[in-house]
């Protein structure tokens, strides 16, 4: 009897637990991803900037400080499309985490109202707004 007992605890602490441990794991792989990113921008913000130094240091006369001046532009507009890049990149791995996170969750409710033996709840569709 006490067996019985503890074996349907360990059950039901398993099946509440069990959507926990997948948002943990999904978790700490956005983590990951996102600090990847970070370190990848920083390395290349980095050596962005040690080219810009490089090539003030180089500048000797006019000539020099004009072809500087003038490389500004690709270099700024390669710093844009890089942010660009990144943000969209982090804003990906936020969807993707949601959209997943809904699903564990989702799979959750479904596994908790099979354990007590409940349908699940339908979803509702969007009420519809009054016209002004």
């Amino acid at each position: 009897m006490t067996n019985e007992i503890f074996e349907k605890f360990t059950a039901q602490v398993q099946t509440v637990l069990a959507p926990v441990q997948e948002l943990n794991k999904l978790y700490f792989y956005n983590v990951e991803k996102l600090v990847e990113i970070q370190l990848n921008s920083a390395r290349d913000y980095a050596e962005i900037c040690l080219d810009q130094f490089r090539s003030v240091s180089e500048i000797n006369d006019q000539k020099g400080l004009e072809a500087f001046i003038s490389k500004q532009g690709e270099t700024f507009k390669h710093i844009g499309e890089k942010v660009i890049a990144d943000s969209q990149a982090v804003a990906n791995i936020g969807t993707e985490f949601s959209t997943e996170a809904q699903k564990i969750a989702e799979k959750s409710v479904e596994a908790a109202a099979a354990a007590v033996n409940v349908a699940p709840v339908a979803k509702k569709a969007p009420a519809a707004k009054k016209a002004a």
